[in-house]
């Protein structure tokens, strides 16, 4: 029952940072997504139909610097094998940028390159996060950062269980377990849009120190008693 919490609480935080972050930089960071990079794509297309200016096709770089991060996470991975280290290491990242953003960002406006270049390194924390989420699928009810695949089954998962004349136990459970990872996610994006508008990227602090605690913290005792 303790490993199930654990393992509730750990997918909530998981999803709570992906929509907090791609929110938080989405509205303070000059509409760039930093979980759901592709979705600058369409950000990217969006601007070049509406006055484009070349400051527009930076945001093309959130790709690479997405790519790198997953390369790190997989190399470092090879390396330690731990799933926790990596979370540590995200969570180190993504409080840096919230640092960045309190002592150098709040001098600059969120179009400036200064701004973005602390968005670069949320892109890198969050790529981390997807490999990790990659890496270490089974410690997840499913993937933590992007929804749409979580909508999907969540909603075949509920006709499976709750209509027809046969109900599916083991659907049900995969439903709720959806049902988590979305509302945790929309937890997640309201909070970051609501505190980032307010207070800028420095509100990256919060998610950060959640995750920073967890892993420190509660994750190895999970472990330890599941072992």
């Amino acid at each position: 029952m303790e490993n199930n919490i654990s393992k509730i609480i750990a997918n909530f935080l998981l999803v709570f940072v992906a929509g907090y972050a791609d929110t938080a930089t989405f509205t303070s960071g000059n509409e760039v997504f930093s979980a759901h990079v592709t979705g600058n794509f369409v950000v990217f297309a969006n601007k070049l139909i509406h006055n484009p200016q070349l400051s527009d096709y930076r945001i093309l770089l959130t790709f690479p610097v997405f790519i790198v991060a997953v390369y790190f996470t997989g190399y470092l991975n090879s390396k330690i094998n731990n799933e926790r280290t990596l979370y540590l290491v995200m969570g180190t990242i993504l409080a840096f940028s919230g640092l960045l953003a309190h002592f150098i960002g709040k001098d600059y406006p969120i179009e400036s390159l200064v701004n973005f270049g602390i968005v670069l390194f949320v892109v890198f924390a969050l790529g981390i996060k997807n490999a990790i989420n990659k890496l270490y699928g089974k410690s997840t009810f499913g993937p933590t950062t992007v929804m749409t695949g979580n909508v999907t089954k969540a909603t075949l998962d509920f006709c499976h269980a709750f209509m027809g004349k046969e109900k599916d136990v083991d659907a049900r459970k995969s439903f709720w377990r959806m049902l988590i990872l979305i509302v945790g996610f929309l937890i997640g994006c309201i909070s970051g849009a609501l505190l980032s508008a307010k207070y800028g990227l420095v509100v990256l602090l919060i998610p950060a120190t959640l995750v920073l605690i967890y892993y420190s913290l509660f994750f190895s005792k999970a472990k330890i008693a599941s072992s």
